[in-house]
């Protein structure tokens, strides 16, 4: 079933007659019902809704020339553009030290920082399947991974350390 026009005409003019769960219905038709929006539409168009008054306009814009409005105005772009010039400023100083930690650090030979490493070592062969290999497998991946936990904090120290003396002119 669709909106009668009398309903139309109390939801436009936003009379009291029309109760929440009223409203509520409408515009759940609405949403449904693409008939009775397109009627909506177009009844819109020749709906005159009430016009604001003539002195509104004058009223508005004498309050915007004022000195109180006009300084608000202009503390609030003030402010946005010191906040802009603020985050630029430190965009910029972030890239010239990364720029700077790039450069410097590629001087840096970290092969001489790391102690001597083996990388090959003979390993016992042990049968597959067994319970004494699993544990072996198990053994080996907890090496590895204890190894590289303490190579990746050794070179986070010695970066964190070079950073420091850089920042504090080489204290």
């Amino acid at each position: 079933m669709h909106i009668l026009q009398e309903e139309l005409n109390s939801f436009q003019q936003l009379s009291d007659s029309m109760s929440t769960e009223e409203t509520i219905a409408f515009l759940e038709h609405m949403e449904h019902c693409d008939y009775c929006l397109q009627h909506m539409l177009d009844h819109e168009k020749t709906f005159q809704a009430a016009q604001a008054p003539a002195y509104l306009k004058e009223q508005i814009l004498t309050k915007a020339s004022t000195p109180s409005v006009r300084a608000d105005k202009t503390i609030h772009t003030v402010s946005y553009r010191m906040q802009l010039f603020y985050c630029g400023l430190k965009t910029a100083a972030g890239v010239l030290m990364a720029l700077f930690l790039l450069f410097s650090v590629t001087k840096v030979d970290f092969a001489s920082i790391t102690p001597e490493i083996t990388t090959q070592k003979e390993l016992p062969v042990i049968p597959s399947g067994t319970q004494k290999s699993q544990n072996y497998l198990q053994d080996f991946s907890r090496k590895i991974n204890q190894n590289l936990n303490e190579g990746s904090d050794t070179l986070a120290g010695y970066l964190t350390e070079f950073s420091n003396k850089i920042i504090n002119g080489g204290r």
